[in-house]
C-alpha cells in the first residue's frame, strides 16, 4: 500500500484527464515498465502503483492538465533540474504538463536512478529474486 503519499495530493486526481494526459499517462507506464520490467502495477484509489517486491517504487497520478510521477527514492532531483526544465521537481515528485516537451533521456535516467536506489535498499535475499 501506498503510505507516503498525501491524501490531498490526489485532491484532484483522476477527474476526467484529456487525451493528452492520458497518452503522456500510458507512456509512463511503457516507460517505467521498461526500466523496471519486474514491478507490480496496482491500482489505488485511481493511481497506479509500481511496486519492486514489496516497496513502492512509482506512482503516476492522472490530474485533469497533467500527470505526476511520485517516486520513493530520497535522491535529490535537483541532479536532473536542468536536463528536465519542463518540468515541476519536488521532493518526491515530478510534475509533467506535456511528456512531448520533456528530456526523454533525462526522465528514463531518473527512473532508473530511483529504481537502483530503492534496489540498494532491499535486503540481500529480496534483490535476487
Amino acid at each position: 500500500m501506498l503510505t507516503t503519499l498525501n491524501p490531498s495530493a490526489l485532491k484532484d486526481c483522476c477527474v476526467s484527464p484529456n487525451d493528452h494526459v492520458s497518452t503522456d499517462l500510458q507512456t509512463l507506464k511503457e516507460l517505467i515498465f521498461a526500466i523496471a520490467p519486474e514491478a507490480i502495477l496496482i491500482q489505488e484509489k485511481g493511481v497506479s502503483v509500481f511496486y519492486l517486491m514489496d516497496r513502492w517504487l512509482f506512482a503516476v497520478a492522472p490530474h485533469k492538465h497533467n500527470v505526476c510521477l511520485y517516486h520513493s527514492s530520497d535522491i535529490d532531483l535537483a541532479q536532473f533540474a536542468d536536463r528536465l526544465i519542463n518540468t515541476l521537481l519536488g521532493d518526491h515528485c515530478v510534475i509533467i504538463n506535456d511528456l512531448d516537451v520533456v528530456n526523454l533521456n533525462a526522465l528514463v535516467e531518473l527512473l532508473a536512478v530511483v529504481k537502483v536506489d530503492i534496489q540498494k535498499k532491499l535486503t540481500p535475499n529480496q534483490a535476487l529474486h
